[in-house]
């Protein structure tokens, strides 16, 4: 899913109450477009249980 730098301005108007420029917005919506397609992607290997250190290496083997 590609997060767009609209979205990233979005959330943070809306939902943090504060602004990011638009070279920021555009870094954040390639990192967070990463992180979400790890996860997206890991999403079949995650139970509720998991320890939070084995979530982040769970992230880090399918953000490869």
């Amino acid at each position: 899913m590609h997060v767009s730098p609209d979205l990233i301005q979005q959330i943070a108007d809306q939902l943090q109450k504060t602004v990011v420029d638009r070279v920021r917005s555009s870094e954040l919506a390639v990192e967070v477009s990463r992180l979400n397609e790890a996860v997206l992607s890991a999403i079949d290997s995650l139970t509720c249980d998991i320890e939070p250190a084995s979530y982040r290496a769970l992230l880090d083997r399918h953000s490869r």
